[in-house]
């Protein structure tokens, strides 16, 4: 009945358009009024929630991506991007996706990316004979990557509430968010060759922007390489980075005041208050099921269906897909990740490269309408219809749907470091 009343209220809350995080609330003080369970367990346990020291990693994330959209380290990383695969055919679309791959390596965010990456490319690339949906989703689709390439807001989510070591989701994370830049940038290549090439290739362009490209590049270098390296966790790396970011950005580049800064801290506040308050009730649900031993029972219901892994796996996969449709990544992922791993840990699956799949699944439906978040993002920022965008993007989905399928036959893709 716990798990029943669960479903049933998110399904109320997604229907009457109800936040998530407040509907979980709802839901968390209906059970605990009905089932005799004291209100202060419910406080408790929502603290405990809460009380994790990797959680700050995110708000950091965040305010380091901000950073770089203001401070002028995009700006850099997207010349470069043009530099290196501007001469290829559909030149600023390849550009599009090879900047989303470095901003996703340093914010770890698909709406930041689809955000930064949009505003900075979308124009120019409407001006180089893209149309606006097109252009929009290019920089929609790329922004998946931002999610899977290491650091990863989703993946640190997924590690914080089923206990699932962070470093190892992003070591797992590095060769499928390259795939997948690969994969968006073939798609790309072939939509795109009637607009030909952004420019020709200069070497002397090629080199200047690395030189001044050399201090942006470091970011994600310091925030990957320390994590792999074991010099810090990466709740550490996004503070080094944040410190970084600022110093370079206020002190180097002279494009970020302190005034400036302030007001991307107040929005890193407001976003980061989301997310905590989502991730509070939903820790107090995962307590709720896992009191009541449902994890354990849906494994017993999954295995009465099959002792094959795969197809379960394949199950949930679906599941997760039809999710995504309805439900946006945070609250999926909090949700469901306490929910399933153990069923898949108990089936023999790795559950490190379970928090990439369920990622890079959710992933998708940020991009998938009725409610991908990135989707809506992309349309404000490319002044572009929904339905024009979702046209637009559908040589994406099948790229995307085919790298899932690529990455569930072959899990050494994702498991690569072991």
């Amino acid at each position: 009945m716990i798990l029943w009343s669960i479903l049933l209220g998110l399904f109320a809350c997604i229907v009457i358009g109800m936040p998530i995080s407040f509907g979980l609330a709802a839901i968390c003080l209906f059970i605990f009024h009905f089932a005799d369970y004291g209100l202060s367990s419910l406080v408790s346990e929502a603290v405990n929630g809460l009380n994790s020291f990797p959680l700050l990693a995110i708000p950091l994330f965040i305010l380091v991506g901000e950073v770089m959209s203001s401070g002028g380290i995009a700006k850099r990383l997207v010349r470069l991007a043009s530099a290196l695969v501007g001469f290829v055919a559909g030149g600023l679309g390849q550009v599009t996706v090879l900047t989303s791959m470095f901003f996703g390596g340093i914010s770890g965010s698909a709406v930041a990316d689809a955000s930064a990456v949009g505003s900075m490319m979308i124009n120019p690339m409407k001006e180089h004979g893209y149309s606006g949906p097109r252009a929009t989703a290019i920089v929609v689709a790329a922004s998946v990557v931002g999610i899977i390439i290491p650091p990863s807001i989703p993946m640190i989510l997924f590690g914080v509430v089923t206990g699932t070591s962070i470093s190892e989701l992003f070591m797992a994370g590095i060769v499928p968010g390259i795939l997948i830049t690969v994969g968006l940038a073939l798609a790309t290549y072939f939509q795109s060759k009637k607009t030909g090439a952004a420019q020709p290739f200069d070497f002397q362009e090629l080199i200047a922007a690395l030189k001044d490209s050399v201090l942006a590049l470091l970011l994600p270098i310091i925030i990957v390489g320390g994590i792999l390296s074991g010099v810090f966790t990466p709740t550490e790396s996004a503070a080094i980075a944040l410190l970084y970011a600022v110093v370079v950005s206020m002190f180097v580049y002279r494009s970020l005041t302190l005034k400036s800064f302030f007001s991307l801290c107040v929005t890193t506040g407001r976003l980061t208050g989301v997310v905590l308050l989502l991730l509070a009730f939903a820790s107090v649900l995962a307590w709720l099921l896992t009191a009541n031993m449902i994890p354990q029972e849906i494994v017993v219901m999954l295995s009465e269906l099959s002792q094959n892994k795969y197809f379960i796996l394949g199950i949930l996969t679906l599941f997760l897909l039809v999710v995504g449709f309805f439900m946006d990544l945070t609250p999926a992922m909090v949700i469901l990740a306490p929910l399933m791993t153990p069923v898949v840990v108990k089936l023999g699956i790795d559950p490190v490269y379970f928090g990439v799949m369920m990622s890079f699944i959710l992933g998708i439906g940020l991009i998938t309408p009725p409610v991908g978040t990135v989707l809506y993002v992309g349309c404000g920022v490319g002044k572009v219809k929904l339905e024009e965008l979702v046209k637009s993007l559908l040589p994406y989905y099948f790229t995307l749907v085919a790298l899932l399928i690529a990455f569930l036959a072959f899990p050494g893709l994702v498991l690569w470091y072991k």
